[in-house]
């Protein structure tokens, strides 16, 4: 793991004891994310411990786009800042934050994205609609989108008490999102965003699926 090392191998190993004890994480193995280069994780968002589950599993560098009352805040802000999070603000405008994301995939990094731009405080049993900002930054970058579902996590959308709550968490990976037919050129057409967030989101509700019935029918997660 060649982007996570130092201090961040340490914080690393730290995520992945807490997820395997706290929230009895179980995971289909690590994000299927390319060994090097720019690519998006799309993933919904359940409560405000989805960054350490997905960042736990996997072997790149999460610099996440998050909520910027987070990223400011005083406990949160030194460590967004070095692991590389992008804030952003909450009205679905920020185009700072549009431009910070397509900055880092222009330097190979790996960009989470939760693309309800909200927490769906339900353990991961509902998926809300997915925004169209996500879309753009995915069309406008052309680089590979991975897909990932969260389910049995603490319902609420209080991060102290997601932190502290057990859970039985689940994480399952699905492979890249195909956008290879759609230009960076087109992504400022409502149209076409509108069609990739439809691709966003059936790919997640066929991961929630797959998710459901093996944690229902108690399936393997390993």
């Amino acid at each position: 793991m060649p982007e996570i090392r130092g201090p961040l191998r340490w914080l690393h190993g730290v995520f992945r004891l807490y997820c395997g004890l706290w929230h009895q994480l179980r995971a289909t193995g690590y994000a299927p994310l390319p060994d090097s280069g720019p690519a998006i994780l799309i993933a919904n968002h359940t409560c405000g411990i989805d960054h350490v589950l997905l960042q736990a599993n996997s072997r790149r560098l999460l610099g996440f786009m998050i909520a910027r009352e987070y990223y400011d805040s005083p406990w949160l802000n030194r460590i967004c800042s070095f692991i590389g999070c992008i804030p952003v603000n909450r009205d679905g405008r920020d185009l700072a934050a549009i431009r910070a994301g397509l900055r880092a995939l222009g330097e190979g990094r790996v960009v989470p994205i939760f693309p309800e731009g909200m927490i769906v405080p339900e353990s991961g049993r509902r998926l809300g609609p997915i925004r169209p900002g996500s879309a753009y930054l995915a069309i406008r970058a052309g680089v590979p989108v991975v897909p990932a579902y969260i389910l049995g996590t603490p319902p609420t959308n209080e991060i102290l008490e997601s932190l502290t709550r057990p859970s039985r968490a689940r994480l399952i990976f699905g492979t890249p999102i195909d956008l290879s037919d759609i230009p960076p050129n087109r992504a400022g057409e409502k149209a076409v965003q509108a069609e990739v967030s439809d691709r966003f989101h059936r790919a997640l509700m066929q991961l929630q699926a797959r998710a459901i019935a093996e944690e229902d029918g108690d399936g393997a997660f390993d």
